[in-house]
């Protein structure tokens, strides 16, 4: 089939020029510290290598110089391998972005590599012209072949999998719709199809960059929703999430305030960087304590927190509380923080969707055991009482 070089070196140029200005960018802003924005930066490096590397087959195909096969293969074979890595990056950015916890990441990291795994090796076979998923003639000209559908299928599988993680989610009572999943879903399915259906016309990577400038737009909204130093969901969060409780009048929910013990001892005999990174230990433990149980860890201001149970019960929320407290001993135990990190904890149940009482009967049960902690630990403590709210 023959191609139109001028309109894919437009549209591959143009999906290029795109994608290095959004990792100009990222770079720019020092977005990479963030598990999830490593793997978008991936992400996107991914989507350029594959975009380069289509424009050079492109370019080679029907073309007669030294090594000119060697290239093609390679170029394909890099090409197509990154269809597949797209998507692998794609499903472990929207699991982070939803569940943000490395470890339930790394624990998805193994099943949700094994399409590209397989893909991969297949494509490095591919190499010594078993013609598996494409072949090369003798004129140096690309061609598939039926078993190319092997790519389709690991590439449908990620974001099909991307959309189950979503309505995982919800049923958790995560809300996402401030990051909407098919806005880079289906300009990726739309684009592919077509390329897959007519072969020569490149918009399959043109509009996975174009879909990846809607992602960035949207990751500007989602980034207000999380706080920075935790980890952990914020405030805003969490008043949409309790006006939505509010409006369905449930009942269900059960909730667990958190405020942590001496704070400002730790940030006034080790300085605020010590403290900041406490935050972030509180909200690593409280997320790996979470994700498992169905459950949703927020941080409400300075060293408060917050943890939801949708579904829950009286029994579940007083084993998420002593989960936290196993968790809070793990760390003390193990650490080579210069502190030990104490939480003073009250559990309440939502009634009828009245959040106002929710947070206050935490807010109270919470500071009635802060003052049972001090009333113990003060004199302990630097041998002056501990000053708290």
């Amino acid at each position: 089939m023959s191609v139109n070089i001028a309109e894919i070196l437009v549209a591959n140029c143009s999906g290029m020029a795109i994608v290095t200005l959004m990792l100009l960018v990222r770079r720019s802003i020092n977005e990479a510290r963030r598990a999830s924005e490593r793997i978008y930066i991936y992400l996107l490096a991914a989507t350029l290598a594959g975009l380069f590397m289509e424009t050079v087959s492109f370019i080679i195909d029907g073309k007669q110089f030294f090594g000119c096969v060697a290239l093609q293969y390679l170029s394909n074979t890099v090409s197509t391998g990154a269809t597949v890595l797209v998507g692998l990056f794609w499903c472990l950015f929207v699991n982070y972005r939803i569940f943000r916890n490395e470890k339930q990441l790394k624990s998805a990291l193994f099943h949700l590599s094994m399409p590209f795994l397989i893909v991969s090796l297949i494509l490095f076979i591919n190499l010594f012209g078993t013609e598996i998923i494409f072949g090369i003639s003798e004129n140096n000209t690309y061609f598939r072949v039926p078993l190319n559908i092997i790519v389709y299928i690991a590439w449908f599988y990620y974001y099909t999998e991307s959309i189950i993680m979503i309505l995982r989610s919800k049923k958790r009572g995560i809300s996402v719709k401030f990051f909407p999943v098919h806005l880079f879903i289906a300009p990726c399915v739309i684009g592919t199809v077509i390329q897959g259906i007519f072969y020569g016309i490149a918009v399959g990577w043109l509009s996975v960059a174009i879909a990846l400038i809607f992602v960035t737009l949207q990751l500007e909204t989602f980034n207000s929703f999380v706080d920075d130093m935790s980890g952990l969901f914020n405030r805003k969060y969490l008043n949409q999430y309790l006006n939505k409780i509010q409006n369905s009048h449930r009942s269900d929910v059960y909730g667990i305030m958190l405020d942590a013990n001496n704070f400002k001892c730790i940030n006034d005999q080790h300085g605020h960087d010590v403290g900041d990174r406490a935050i972030h230990n509180i909200g690593q433990i409280l997320s790996d304590v979470t994700y498992k149980r169905n459950a949703i860890a927020l941080r409400m201001a300075g060293d408060e927190f917050l943890v939801l149970l949708p579904d829950g019960s009286p029994e579940a929320i007083k084993n998420l509380k002593k989960y936290i407290d196993e968790a809070l001993d793990k760390f003390n135990s193990t650490t080579s923080e210069p502190y030990r990190l104490s939480l003073s904890m009250g559990i309440a149940k939502c009634n009828n969707g009245n959040v106002e009482e929710f947070l206050s009967v935490m807010d109270r049960k919470m500071y009635a055991a802060k003052r049972e902690y001090h009333l113990y630990h003060d004199e302990s403590i630097n041998n002056n009482a501990i000053k708290y709210r």
